[in-house]
């Protein structure tokens, strides 16, 4: 078996197991939050979507106050 007949089985393998591990997730979860969780979802990409430059200076602002904060913790 050569090094890419390796890397595609290995691939295959993991994208069942992480389709166990979906399955089995999305079986504990109640139908009227995996609804909500959907509508979230569908709403959040048509913001990002629509409005893709302020959806990075969202991303890099929360980022930034995240590495300030935790920067902060690991400081004391």
């Amino acid at each position: 078996m050569d090094r890419n007949e390796l890397i595609n089985e290995i691939k295959k393998q993991l994208k069942e197991e992480l389709g166990d591990y979906r399955t089995h997730l999305e079986s504990k979860i109640p139908p009227e939050q995996r609804e909500q969780l959907k509508k979230a979802k569908d709403s959040s990409t048509h913001f990002i979507q629509e409005n893709p430059w302020m959806s990075a200076g969202i991303a890099i602002i929360a980022g930034f106050v995240l590495s300030r904060f935790l920067y902060k913790k690991g400081s004391e």
